[in-house]
């Protein structure tokens, strides 16, 4: 089969593979074996670069760390070891991949801004008609659809990429917990003589340190500090229990409204295009800041493989062992049969057979436009398609949310069981995190976003739409029937997308927690490795 046509195929197929990682091995060639290249690069809080860039005097220190290696001990260096495809289930990223992380750029966030800052400009010079409210509404109905099958994308490759890269920091860990063992100095017997050891980083405490390491994201602009702190503010306003609270008494007020107006099709119409208005913003967004979230988590988990890398080279140098790194491999979690449907159903949306779908629907409805005349009915068609559909996704990505959600916190829960019994071996006191205690809103607010992502909310989100679907069918799919699908499945999808920013900004705060206590626990240990003297047998 041709690579190209394999690459075609992938591309549009659902990513069901299991998830495994060994961490590239580091290999330290001793005198008469190679050219001498520098150790991994090491931990400076005074960079000033992204990770993975180096000042001169980094260069420099690692230089003389290396001459001066030469005059007590063989001269070594490190290189590391690419993984090949047959010891990490990491992929390339293909056409789809690139396309999603495109659409969540802040680019694409302002380029939709401007487009409904048209729409706004248009409606005031040819006033709010009918055409143009329904113009919003199925261009909107469109994008939101086409955005929850990235956003499920984007929530999958998020998570098999920070699993992979917690597969590797595992394989590692059973390394370095390996190349400890065979050192008679750090054997509990041994470590336990004296008091716990107070570790220091760079002759600071760790949480001091921890504090200065903003170079992990390196020096960001005017511009992306200020777009990153208002992306902040506004997430956790929109995800919070008073939003939810507003949103609803507005729907509340509409339906008051409704009562002198007979509840006419001009009444529907105006709920309908406000709330296009709202999912149009707040699916971009979400978008935009899940995006924000995985680069940063990407670039954190970096460091701490980096870190890591420097501790297996230490370990390897003293005990001279060449013994590639295990396969740790993350076992599925196991599913209930509504479970299982509900991630087919994401894993078939957020592939490109998800796409192909939206093509033949597209088409589909073009092709009956003459036929119908293209009248109001055909108008509605599509944006009765897009928001049946979006109306299920809804939940579905607020399920798949939990589930991977259930799935990090227990892999970094093993992580971190794994650090602390090398640590405990070691004497070195465990740095435990402070867990946040909850207010009352953020409880409720928890509640509602747990509630919304139950297995059976998304089951019960299709007998909707089925009872919706015979509905219009009874109505003959008039304008009122199509109406009457379109107005309850927006509204309830405007309150999701709500709902999937507070899941995303608890899902922010506990990552951010996680990796805080990881790194912790990396330079602890890189501390420690880094005074050990050597022991060779």
């Amino acid at each position: 089969m041709p690579t190209w046509w394999k690459n075609f195929v992938t591309s549009f197929t659902p990513e069901t593979a299991p998830i495994y990682a060994a961490a590239p091995t580091v290999k330290v060639q001793f005198a008469g074996e190679g050219p001498v290249r520098p150790p991994p690069p090491s931990y400076s809080p005074n960079s000033e670069k992204n990770v993975g860039r180096y000042s001169s005097t980094e260069s420099e220190k690692r230089r003389s760390w290396s001459i001066s290696s030469m005059k007590d001990q063989p001269q070594v260096n490190v290189t590391e070891i690419s993984s090949p495809d047959d010891v990490s289930s990491a992929k390339k990223p293909n056409l789809f991949d690139k396309i999603t992380r495109a659409a969540g750029s802040s680019t694409t966030f302002f380029v939709m801004l401007a487009i409904l800052g048209v729409w706004v400009l248009l409606g005031i010079i040819f006033g709010p008609t009918d055409t143009w409210q329904i113009i919003l509404q199925n261009t909107s109905s469109i994008q939101v659809y086409v955005t929850d099958i990235l956003l499920i994308r984007q929530s999958s490759n998020a998570g098999r990429s920070m699993m992979t890269t917690l597969a590797e920091l595992q394989s590692r860990n059973k390394t370095c917990e390996r190349l400890l063992r065979q050192l008679p100095s750090c054997s509990w017997m041994e470590t336990h003589k004296e008091k716990p050891k107070q570790l220091l980083v760079n002759g600071r405490p760790i949480e001091e340190e921890i504090e200065s390491l903003y170079m992990i994201n390196g020096r960001q602009t005017w511009f992306q500090k200020t777009w990153s702190k208002t992306c902040h503010v506004v997430s956790k306003s929109v995800g919070s229990v008073w939003a939810f609270m507003f949103y609803w008494i507005g729907i509340v007020v509409w339906i008051f409204l409704g009562i002198p107006v007979q509840f006419s099709n001009e009444w529907q119409l105006y709920i309908n295009t406000i709330t296009a208005l709202s999912l149009t913003l707040t699916s971009v967004f979400l978008q935009n800041i899940q995006q924000q979230q995985e680069d940063n988590l990407e670039k954190s988990l970096e460091y701490a493989l980096k870190v890591d890398a420097k501790v297996e080279y230490r370990l390897r140098e003293i005990t001279e062992d060449t013994k590639p790194n295990p396969i740790h491999e993350i076992p599925l979690r196991p599913l209930s049969r509504s479970e299982r449907a509900i991630a087919r159903f994401a894993a078939i949306m957020g592939s490109g057979l998800g796409v192909l779908i939206s093509l033949v629907a597209l088409i589909a409805w073009l092709a009956v436009g003459p036929i119908l005349k293209f009248d109001d009915n055909w108008v509605l068609i599509i944006g009765t398609f897009t928001g049946l559909v979006g109306f299920i996704d809804g939940f579905v990505l607020r399920n798949i949310y939990a589930i991977d959600e259930t799935s990090a916190a227990l892999q970094f829960r093993a992580l971190m069981y794994s650090d602390s019994r090398l640590l405990e071996v070691l004497n070195i006191p465990v740095p435990l995190e402070p867990v946040k205690k909850l207010s009352l809103s953020e409880r409720i607010s928890l509640a509602t976003s747990a509630l919304c992502g139950h297995r059976y909310a998304s089951v019960g989100a299709v007998l909707v739409v089925v009872g919706l679907l015979v509905t219009a069918s009874i109505l003959r799919w008039s304008e009122t029937g199509q109406l009457l699908c379109n107005t309850p499945t927006m509204i309830a999808e405007g309150f999701l997308l709500l709902v999937l920013i507070q899941a995303h900004n608890f899902s922010n705060m506990e990552r951010g927690r996680d990796f805080n206590g990881l790194l912790k626990r990396r330079l602890l240990l890189s501390s420690y490795v880094s005074d050990l003297e050597d022991q060779k047998h």
